[in-house]
């Protein structure tokens, strides 16, 4: 037992890991003006996520109070308020997040992908 203990042990440690992506955390950027709002459901062990096209500013802070249009069924667009407490881009996506990332990313919240974006 305790041979296959060491054996189960050293092949987990000898697995290669991926280095995830890294993130850059950003006051400001400039959106096409317009993204996919992503929302998620947190029911303690599982989450479920839903996805909207939007429309939204071309000029986004952190810390702002976003007016943005949700696209429903057909042609009917919603008004809906998301404050922006955190923007992370990578690249020229960028995210911006209804409550900031957990540091190990656990605890996942409702956030607008934007494609392309950029820094300001």
């Amino acid at each position: 037992m305790k041979r296959m203990t060491v054996l189960v042990l050293a092949s987990l440690c000898a697995w290669p890991t991926v280095a995830g992506q890294q993130l850059d955390y950003v006051r400001a950027v400039t959106t096409p003006g317009e993204g996919r709002l992503v929302t998620i459901d947190d029911y303690w062990l599982l989450a479920f996520s839903h996805t909207y096209d939007i429309r939204l500013p071309e000029h986004v802070a952190q810390g702002q109070k976003l007016e943005i249009q949700i696209k429903e069924e057909g042609d009917t667009w919603q008004s809906e308020q998301f404050t922006v407490t955190a923007i992370s881009i990578y690249q020229d996506l960028c995210r911006l997040h209804r409550q900031h990332p957990s540091q190990d990313g656990r605890f996942p919240s409702d956030a607008i992908y934007i494609q392309p974006c950029t820094s300001e």
